[in-house]
């Protein structure tokens, strides 16, 4: 059954089919700085599509300084950045800081409130939705001032961060037990199971992609009510799905493989890397893949360009023609086209490395011309803005 997704693939720009790998030559070669400096993160994978990819956003290409700071707990996730405000979801609550300042806003959860935050949230027209347990379900804050909206109990305790539909009226949020259905409004729709615990989620159109700790990928389409279209066994626990423009997925698991599939009806694979994606990647023409160091990867043939063989700990975000992560104690920005040299003999490839004080590994985040991370040492954790 041809999707929805397919159909407006079918029919996108030439910059998209670049994207998805769908000509030849390297794909870093067509890469660009952003020209956008009011972008946004409204979610873990920064788009529904969980790419960590935005092509437009301005971020620093040198040496950044500090916007701001802010003392925090114990981060769980990259940051959100949506509104003028700064998500960080810490332990078991949501904390919230202007985008500006870095001043405390408001939180939500913590020894102190009803609520025990279990997710990281995603922003949608101002309202920030989170799964939460004690009772398990899905929560929704007003942006501004961290008010609680409504709150709907599910069957089973959330595990993911909600993706939203094309329409941006209903939430699809994984479980212990699999998937559930929410509308924007705060009414239950439906419940899916899966083998095992969802642990990544993502959509793009009509279809919604679900990986588990079990290591089972699913695809399904229709939001209103999911219906499944395959199932696949993978190698580990699936740490990231990212949805291509209309050809295929990326895939990565837990101290295994990133691989590349057909979102055909059998899900068949296009290739595969072992051991390079254990961190997550950026899916931006080329899959730039952290785990044993920074590994680019051609989407479309599967071409490994070059790994930098460097102590990496922190999932990745893209913008332009940069790529941002993390490890113990630094922040860098590396360049898409790998610098210069031959294989994996690479020169200029770092374009700059700013010390933090501590580690970091929940990932980093591009947005407002800036990149967002946190590092945790033994005292606590700072919530960084770099500029």
């Amino acid at each position: 059954m041809p999707s929805r997704r397919r159909v407006i693939c079918g029919a996108g720009s030439l910059a998209a089919a670049g994207l998805a790998g769908c000509t030849t030559g390297d794909p870093a070669d067509r890469a660009a700085s952003g020209d956008d400096p009011d972008t946004e993160w409204p979610q873990p994978g920064g788009t529904e599509r969980y790419d960590c990819y935005r092509s437009e956003a301005v971020a620093p290409r040198e040496s950044p300084s500090e916007r701001w700071t802010a003392e925090t707990s114990m981060p769980m996730a990259r940051p959100i950045v949506a509104d003028g405000r700064v998500l960080l979801f810490t332990s078991n609550r949501l904390e919230a800081y202007d985008l500006d300042s870095g001043e405390a806003a408001w939180r939500v959860g913590g020894d102190d409130d009803e609520w025990d935050v279990r997710t990281s949230p995603i922003v949608v027209d101002g309202t920030a939705y989170v799964g939460v347990a004690l009772p398990d379900g899905v929560l929704a804050v007003d942006l501004a001032d961290g008010e609680r909206i409504w709150h709907v109990e599910l069957p089973d305790s959330p595990t993911t961060a909600s993706v939203v539909d094309r329409r941006r009226e209903r939430l699809v949020i994984g479980t212990e037990a699999g998937l559930a259905g929410v509308t924007v409004d705060g009414d239950p729709n439906w419940t899916r199971e899966t083998f095992s615990p969802v642990s990544a989620l993502s959509s793009w159109g009509d279809e919604v992609y679900a990986g588990t700790e079990g290591g089972e990928l699913y695809a399904f389409y229709d939001p209103d009510d999911l219906e499944g279209m395959w199932r696949r066994q993978l190698d580990g626990s699936v740490v990231q799905v990212a949805l291509l423009n209309g050809d295929g997925v990326v895939v990565s698991t837990f101290g295994g493989a990133v691989d590349r599939r057909d979102d055909s009806a059998t899900g068949a694979a296009r290739w595969s890397h072992d051991a390079l994606g254990s961190r997550g990647f950026v899916a931006a023409g080329n899959t730039y893949a952290v785990g044993r160091g920074l590994t680019s990867i051609h989407t479309r043939t599967g071409e490994r360009h070059w790994t930098l063989d460097l102590d990496l700990k922190a999932p990745p975000a893209g913008a332009g023609d940069t790529i941002y992560t993390g490890g113990d104690g630094f922040v860098a920005a590396y360049a898409m086209g790998g610098g210069i040299g031959l294989g994996d003999d690479r020169a200029r490839v770092e374009r700059w490395r700013y010390e933090v004080d501590g580690g970091v590994f929940e990932g980093v985040s591009v947005a407002d011309g800036a990149v967002f991370a946190t590092a945790s040492n033994g005292d606590g954790a700072t919530l960084y803005a770099l500029e």
